[in-house]
């Protein structure tokens, strides 16, 4: 399996901050060919407040957490796929900063997160995509980093797509993903992408990661079985987009208990047998093949391949 996203930077680096090797040693053994065997590294960045909350009084600075926590994993994974990517533009200096970090290895961004900022907005915010966000995103297009559209409101998702489709008008190539991100159909969360939404990303030749994180597969309308309301999510999504733009994502957030003493909810797979609980899941709904397209080859030709050469 392939998780396209997973925040595995910032537990790399809140590991090393607090001193909790111990469970980041316990934590790593879910990656390997039997389970996890390549994903999209994230490390996030989210409100002044939250972020004071995680890491007290430490400044942000945004090269030194990058550099330090994709060492940390080259230290500890050196042989698992990676693409390594930043969730939250906010402290990123512009695009000489973006540069620096393109050096360092970045290779995708979610130019917000909840909240908005010089760049555009998340669910949080009102507005679209502003004039920094659009030299921002083109720098990174040039640049050959994907851009993520989970997390971004409606105004600045479609902002993001006219500006897709006119830089490919002009002969470049871009990787577009939203990777954790469910059908709003289905569960109406407003990170969850509605029908609309899902299209437009078909257009520009997208991949949605579905996520496996209960606030996003399961709202107070739905009570059945938490698998197979998650399984209609990949079903709706294969058949607006086909079953070659479509993947799996955890956005696993167990480690917030052992690391800040929080619990956000319950994941709809075990993280340490997640291959299996889904290989399971999606065969009684799709060949082998297909299941492995939306499990492995689908994000490892769009997203991995390219950077293994």
């Amino acid at each position: 399996m392939i998780d396209l996203h997973h925040d595995l930077l910032s537990i790399l680096y809140y590991c090393h901050l607090h001193g909790r090797e111990d469970y980041l040693k316990e934590w790593i053994q879910n990656f390997h060919k039997e389970n996890v065997s390549g994903l999209l590294a994230n490390l996030y960045y989210m409100s002044k407040e939250e972020m004071k909350k995680e890491m007290g009084e430490k400044e942000i600075d945004v090269l030194e957490m990058f550099q330090l926590s994709t060492t940390l994993f080259q230290k500890y994974l050196p042989n698992v796929p990676v693409r390594f990517s930043i969730e939250g533009c906010d402290y990123i200096h512009g695009v000489e900063e973006l540069e620096e970090l393109y050096k360092l290895g970045l290779r995708n961004i979610l130019l917000v997160w909840n909240e908005p900022n010089r760049y555009g907005s998340g669910n949080r915010g009102d507005y679209g995509l502003t004039d920094e966000g659009k030299e921002f995103l083109i720098k990174a297009i040039d640049l050959g980093i994907s851009i993520d559209m989970s997390h971004m409101n409606t105004k600045t998702f479609f902002d993001t797509i006219s500006l897709i489709q006119e830089q490919k008008s002009l002969g470049k190539e871009v990787k577009v993903l939203a990777s954790h991100s469910n059908s709003f159909e289905i569960c109406e969360h407003p990170r969850n992408l509605n029908e609309e939404q899902i299209k437009a990303l078909k257009e520009v030749g997208g991949l949605l990661g579905l996520v496996a994180y209960e606030p996003f597969v399961r709202d107070e309308n739905y009570k059945e079985d938490l698998k197979e309301l998650y399984l209609s999510h990949i079903e709706k999504a294969v058949s607006m987009m086909g079953v070659d733009h479509v993947g799996i994502s955890s956005d696993d957030m167990t480690f917030s208990i052992a690391l800040f003493g929080e619990d956000y909810g319950n994941m709809v797979f075990d993280y340490s047998n997640i291959q299996k609980e889904l290989k399971d899941l999606l065969m009684t709904r799709y060949s082998e093949e297909d299941t492995n397209k939306i499990l492995f080859q689908n994000a490892y030709d769009y997203l991995l391949k390219e950077e293994l050469k």
